[in-house]
């Protein structure tokens, strides 16, 4: 015997979020655009003040964690592993924030090796999502949206 449950067919979509250029892009200008325009407005309250500019890099590092995560869960499967590898390493750094106050040496050698891990998926994932998404809003680039 079958049994329709209204609205079942639409709680099957819900799962999260979902892997495509569209679902990526409009992540990523959509509420990665929020956060820069917060960065900008932080560092230009800050330009006088480099220890304030300095802190509130240091205090968005939680929330560009959270950011890189879930634009690693909308990433295409051509990049998804870079994205993946730049969220791991954002993360690492936000954790790492707490030690470096009682390892700085540590925390040094850790970020150092995430730069070398990192740099090769961070040009990877910047020239797909500028040849995929277009060049961000308001830059002077000559790509387009597509």
């Amino acid at each position: 015997m079958l049994v329709l449950v209204p609205g079942a067919a639409l709680l099957a979509g819900c799962g999260g979020p979902t892997r495509s250029v569209a679902s990526y892009c409009s992540y990523f200008y959509g509420e990665g655009g929020q956060l820069r325009e917060r960065w900008i407005k932080s560092s230009d309250n800050d330009s006088n003040n480099p220890f304030g500019e300095l802190s509130s890099v240091f205090a968005d590092l939680p929330e560009a964690a959270s950011f890189m995560h879930e634009l690693s869960l909308r990433a295409p499967e051509t990049i998804a592993p870079d994205v993946q590898t730049l969220s791991e390493a954002v993360k690492r750094v936000s954790e790492q924030m707490g030690a470096a106050a009682t390892d700085p040496l540590g925390a040094l050698a850790g970020g150092v090796m995430d730069g070398m891990e990192t740099s090769g998926a961070e040009q990877r994932v910047n020239a797909y999502t500028e040849q995929h998404c277009g060049a961000p809003p308001g830059s002077t680039s000559s790509t387009s949206t597509p």
